[in-house]
């Protein structure tokens, strides 16, 4: 419907209704009263009437029987009673040519009374030119067709025709002609209107009298007497307290002010499960995350657009909701991830978007995120459980073949696994790893079998550390294997380990390793290395009693020629009692 600006106010041609019409005792039918007359009936004599058509039904055959049904329907259409109406007009089926006509023109008037357009006005006997109430229906034709042009042209006439009907069609059409006349500028006859509301109290202090006293004010740019009149509206259940807090909200957007913006924000959340479905919910939703998005709320906003997607799939505005909410996804999760949020209300927002974002093709990597952050925080129960999540979201796509080796999969389990090594649940991780190591990339099972040999490490199995092939392993796999080949005495194996660890990861070798090489290449009769590691430990250490004692097993052995027994006991004495005190000193670099 055109705004009122676009046109000038159009002068009333007749006088407007300023009364409520009588209820006049049956009169004599008409050419045009015969194919529909909405006052023949007197709205106080329902049950009589009723009754009265009931009977005649019982002995009524054909043409009569047909001619009674369209009674009921008038008389059911009389009281606003159009559920029924619409039932009686299906179950007639006319006989004569008057009969054919007034149930058409009784099936048009239950259609437009219900705001249902009818096709084909033009022929419909309700715009007859012998009707007095013709601009009436071609009124409502207009209203409930979007039809501005036809509105203006039939309005004025429209609220004498209003005359014309009953007091229950008045009363259920009244505000509808009342909004017309205010949105297309006739504002002598929306203030008619609105001074014939007040006769009528429960429309008058209900919503939708406060919400259209709010609209004619601010159509005259009364702004505070318009907000004062959606305040009260807004306190209402239905559908005109529902636009009443949309109009609030689209006041306060144009003001921009903080304290506007935050007033509406109140009604609207207040409001906003009050009316659900439909068009004003889905203004009503928007409103309010565009509000938020004016006071920076990113979290309310992100809930508000979650509804929109998850309450209206298939609309224009969930498409549009769903490319919003993506971006405020990323930003609240990077956020969080820098320390933006306190754990506890991470938490909460992540356990509150869940809900509505869970299947949205980002969301498992947000988790993964969230999974991340905590266990570098160390709460390494809480970070397996998001892993598990993402997981699972991953899982429950409806497009999901994903295999162990799918990018995202893998790496998720690979998290999870880390995060139960850390803490403490090396039995779980092995398992979480043995599910997923089939049908992996080269690179995929080189990371696999790098944690996993370091489960391995934690559960004590030398056998299975030791038998993991690694083409670039770490410096933990190789102080772990180096370890498990010691404590099998397999110290040819742990000098080329130890060795590599040294020259591969030069800044983490520390004097305990050291220590370790030194062992190792003693026992196996590697006198180069044990050189090259007694030389460099004065680099690794600052402890002068493991100085002097590394460096006292390179001295050169005096020439004993020949060898007393009793000097090459004592040397090997004193061999065999340093390494024993390497071993067993608590060593740190």
């Amino acid at each position: 419907m055109a705004d009122a600006s676009e046109v000038a106010p159009i002068a009333p041609t007749a006088k407007p209704v300023t009364s409520l019409p009588a209820s006049p005792a049956p009169v004599r039918r008409t050419e045009w009263r015969q194919t529909l007359d909405l006052q023949h009936w007197a709205t106080a004599n329902f049950h009589r009437d009723f009754n009265g058509i009931v009977a005649g039904l019982s002995a009524a055959h054909a043409t009569d029987r047909a001619g009674r049904l369209l009674d009921a329907a008038e008389l059911y259409l009389t009281h606003m009673l159009l559920s029924e109406a619409a039932s009686t007009l299906k179950g007639t089926t006319p006989e004569t040519a008057v009969q054919i006509r007034r149930h058409r023109a009784l099936s048009d008037a239950t259609d437009l009374l219900a705001g249902r357009p009818v096709t084909d006005f033009s022929n419909s006997p309700l715009g007859a030119p012998e009707r007095p109430d013709g601009d009436f229906w071609a009124s409502l034709q207009a209203i409930t067709a979007d039809d501005t042009r036809a509105l203006r042209k039939n309005l004025p006439g429209g609220f004498t025709g209003m005359g014309q009907q009953s007091r229950a069609v008045l009363r259920a059409m009244l505000p509808a002609f009342t909004e017309a006349a205010i949105e297309t500028g006739h504002k002598n006859y929306a203030d008619a209107a609105l001074l014939l509301m007040q006769e009528l109290p429960d429309l008058a202090d209900a919503p939708v009298g406060h919400f259209l006293q709010g609209r004619a004010q601010e159509k005259r740019r009364n702004e505070s007497s318009a907000l004062d009149a959606y305040f009260r509206a807004a306190k209402g259940w239905d559908q005109y307290a529902a636009r009443a807090r949309i109009a609030v909200a689209d006041m306060s957007l144009r003001n921009g002010a903080q304290g506007a913006l935050l007033a509406a924000q109140s009604t609207l959340t207040e409001g906003a499960e009050a009316w659900r479905g439909g068009e004003y919910e889905i203004q009503i939703l928007n409103r309010l995350a565009r509000i938020h998005a004016k006071t920076g709320n990113e979290v309310e906003g992100l809930l508000t657009l979650g509804k929109i997607v998850t309450r209206f799939p298939n609309s224009a505005e969930a498409d549009t909701a769903q490319a919003q909410a993506q971006t405020l996804l990323a930003k609240v999760y990077t956020k969080g991830a820098q320390g933006a949020y306190t754990l506890a209300d991470w938490m909460d927002v992540h356990l509150r978007l869940l809900p509505f974002f869970r299947y949205t093709p980002a969301f498992p990597n947000h988790t993964e995120t969230l999974g991340d952050y905590l266990l570098a925080l160390g709460a390494t129960d809480l970070a397996a459980q998001e892993y598990r999540r993402a997981i699972r979201l991953l899982q429950e796509r409806e497009d999901s073949a994903l295999s162990a080796a799918a990018p995202d999969l893998f790496r998720l389990n690979l998290s999870l696994a880390a995060a139960q090594k850390r803490a403490g649940l090396a039995d779980d991780a092995q398992i979480t790893l043995e599910v997923m190591s089939a049908a992996l990339s080269a690179e995929q099972a080189e990371e696999h079998a790098a944690l996993y040999a370091a489960v391995l490490s934690d559960l004590g199995d030398r056998a299975g550390l030791i038998n993991t092939n690694l083409t670039s392993p770490s410096a933990r796999h190789l102080r772990d294997l180096g370890r498990a080949l010691s404590e099998d005495e397999k110290w040819v194996q742990v000098v080329d380990v130890m060795r590599q660890y040294w020259l591969t990861f030069p800044q983490e070798f520390s004097v305990e390793d050291a220590t370790r090489l030194l062992i190792a290449a003693n026992r196996s009769g590697d006198v180069e290395t044990r050189d090259r590691v007694v030389n460099a430990f004065p680099g690794l250490t600052q402890s002068e009693p493991l100085v002097a004692l590394a460096t006292s097993l390179n001295e050169v052995a005096p020439v004993l020629l020949p060898l007393r027994a009793d000097t090459a006991a004592a040397r090997l004495d004193k061999l065999k009692s340093a390494f024993e005190s390497i071993k067993n000193t608590g060593i740190s670099p």
